[in-house]
């Protein structure tokens, strides 16, 4: 386990909190608090203060519900290039936050979205308006952390035979660091009981949205797609259009996804729902080009300081930010709720 930090709570935390006394309907508490990150903390890269406001204004959320958060600092230092083309090494310590409910055990079911935005790493970034300060990171990714607040909420108080685990890794968008320390850092036993996790990047943008599996796991064996697809079945049932990576793109497998924090877990053995949304069939038919609405230039909105907040989302996509947190709180509430207190003949094959 890495040291743990605490960082000092920052009074930005205090103001505009989505109130939580009351219930709400865990999709429009997910598209409040996709909205609150992106407008309060933009420019949350990792190691810097905006980050540390951040990952205190979550933890705190978190408290509120009645979940017992654990900080996970890690180093992340990462490599930023000047002009003239030299690199130089950029000091980082991330912050993982790790939600429990109070006495947890059995089999888990780790829910994990990261909650930091592109630092700027590249010399002519400010030119191109990529990362950096401005960054609001409304799609990329305060969507999925909104997503992974309203679902923790829905399930704070319900009796559940497995334990759900929220993370919320810091790091992602230099290298995966987070989740990569979060996984190092699972003793074998601990390890072993993870039987899942949900992975929420960037849930807005995109025409369509997708459930995948992860590559490695399912390669070695197909059962690892439980979670997939009773996701799809759950997207079907509500009417929710939903789908799985066509596989158009031979270095993508059919059913699967990459290229965010589902990876570490994936390797390690441990299968994997990946939760995005994105075009699998524009562009390179790699899941990198998300549209091809006008409004959003070179088909994506990732990193984009001019691009990826509310003011152009809601201008170019109205009505996409509360759609979309509905419908993936809908699925994934239904199917954690399957999986952690499963009725006979429901739940993973191997829980």
């Amino acid at each position: 386990m890495r040291p743990l930090l605490l960082v000092p709570l920052l009074a930005a935390c205090l103001q505009g909190t989505p109130a939580s006394a009351a219930p709400e309907e865990a999709g429009l508490l997910a598209a409040r608090e996709m909205r609150h990150l992106a407008a309060t903390f933009p420019g949350r890269s990792v190691g810097t203060q905006r980050a540390g406001a951040a990952a205190e204004y979550l933890a705190r959320r978190l408290t509120q519900m009645g979940y017992v958060v654990e900080r996970q600092a890690f180093d992340s230092s990462y490599t930023v290039e000047k002009p003239g083309a030299e690199k130089l090494s950029q000091p980082a310590e991330g912050i993982n936050l790790i939600a429990r409910r109070p006495g947890g055990s059995g089999p888990v079911v780790l829910v994990g979205a990261h909650y930091d935005s592109r630092p700027v790493r590249k010399a002519d970034d400010a030119r191109q308006h990529i990362g950096g300060a401005a960054l609001a990171g409304l799609d990329d990714n305060a969507s999925g952390v909104g997503v992974a607040l309203a679902l923790a909420e829905r399930l704070a108080a319900k009796p559940l035979q497995h334990e759900v685990r929220f993370v919320l890794f810091s790091g992602e968008e230099v290298g995966l660091k987070g989740s990569r320390a979060y996984v190092d850092s699972l003793a074998a036993e601990e390890r072993a009981r993870v039987r899942l996790m949900i992975n929420l990047d960037s849930l807005i943008t995109g025409d369509r949205l997708y459930f995948h599996a992860g590559p490695k796991t399912v390669s070695a064996n197909p059962a690892a797609g439980f979670a997939r697809d009773m996701a799809l079945e759950i997207a079907r049932a509500r009417h929710i259009k939903a789908e799985t990576n066509p596989g158009l793109n031979p270095k993508y497998p059919a059913g699967t996804g990459c290229c965010s924090d589902l990876e570490p877990f994936d390797e390690a053995g441990i299968p994997v729902l990946a939760v995005e949304a994105t075009n699998w069939t524009l562009g390179e038919r790699d899941g990198y080009t998300q549209t091809d609405r006008p409004g959003i230039p070179g088909g994506m909105s990732w990193h984009k300081t001019d691009v990826d907040k509310a003011e152009v989302v809601d201008r170019v996509l109205p009505g996409r930010v509360e759609q979309r947190a509905r419908e993936v709180t809908e699925v994934l509430g239904t199917l954690l709720e399957r999986l952690a207190r499963p009725a006979k003949g429901q739940g993973a094959p191997d829980f």
